[in-house]
């Protein structure tokens, strides 16, 4: 009889998140799979086609390089982002000088809309009359200027950069959380044993936050693979589709040529692979982390 009253209780508070969930997630979810199964035309009118749009995807080089890309994006922004805000959250604990004013520093970029930062840093890289060739001239390298966005080497980890940048603030705050719910006994336990600090950050503090290293891969994943802003503004998808992802690409299908059935079917795909690659990264990374 308890639970059945902690159930009448609960379940009041539960409704508005499930409705709105229901609303703006299952329904949206299973509306675009239902598309993903016709075929447009620009009036409106629209028919079913079965599988056709799936059997065309596999045979889209576009899509093909689009995934390409994603994964790309993932890896490279995955490699800038983990080593550094590690690295600041770990200084930040350390209760150095100016602390606030450097916590400050580092989270004021995620404050900034997607769009201001991609304008910004979209003038940044400009070859002429942007901030870094100017500078690597006035440095006496200028053999490694560039044509940051115009070149297809350089565009994707230049975006890559740009959306690192706006959002490691976030991550920076997880990250600082899970080092001071670290326990300070066993830290200091080792400090006893002479350990110094790189010793315990390398051979207690890291294999400790393994699960939220886990949590945070699976977040970014998720985040950078359905990337769309940074790729649109600064780049549309070029030069010669090296930046082009899934996001920018459906929202060519969809809106230039007006295959909303094929634009549906590349993002039921999307989410597909993102399940399947997140559960198999939760899966390696639990499995090591049980058989340290």
């Amino acid at each position: 009889m308890h639970r059945a009253a902690q159930r009448r209780i609960i379940i009041p508070f539960l409704l508005p998140a499930l409705l709105l969930l229901g609303v703006f997630f299952l329904y949206p979810l299973v509306r675009t799979v239902d598309i993903s199964f016709t075929e447009w035309t620009r009036t409106g009118d629209y028919s079913y086609v079965g599988g056709e749009n799936y059997t065309r995807l596999f045979d889209d080089p576009g899509y093909l390089n689009a995934l390409k890309n994603a994964f790309l994006f993932t890896l490279v922004g995955g490699c800038m982002l983990f080593p550094v805000a590690i690295a600041i959250a770990w200084a930040l604990n350390q209760r150095i000088h100016g602390e606030r004013f450097f916590r400050f520093v580092v989270f004021a970029p995620v404050v900034l809309s997607a769009a201001v930062v991609a304008l910004m840093w979209k003038f940044v890289y400009h070859p002429t009359l942007g901030l870094i060739n100017p500078a690597l001239e006035g440095l006496g390298v200028d053999a490694l200027a560039r044509t940051w966005l115009g070149d297809a080497s350089t565009a994707l980890p230049a975006v890559a950069f740009t959306t690192v940048w706006h959002g490691i603030g976030i991550w920076v705050v997880l990250l600082s959380a899970g080092f001071e719910r670290l326990p300070a006994d066993v830290l200091e336990a080792g400090r006893i044993d002479g350990a110094g600090e790189w010793r315990l950050f390398r051979s207690v503090m890291l294999p400790m936050l393994r699960d939220l290293f886990r949590i945070l891969v699976v977040l970014w994943i998720v985040q950078s693979m359905q990337a769309f802003a940074f790729v649109f503004i600064m780049t549309g998808g070029g030069p010669y589709g090296s930046t082009d992802i899934v996001g920018t690409l459906m929202y060519r299908v969809a809106f230039e040529r007006y295959e909303f059935g094929y634009a549906a079917a590349m993002g039921v795909v999307l989410v597909v692979i993102m399940l399947i690659v997140t559960q198999i990264v939760n899966k390696v990374m639990k499995r090591d982390e049980l058989q340290y």
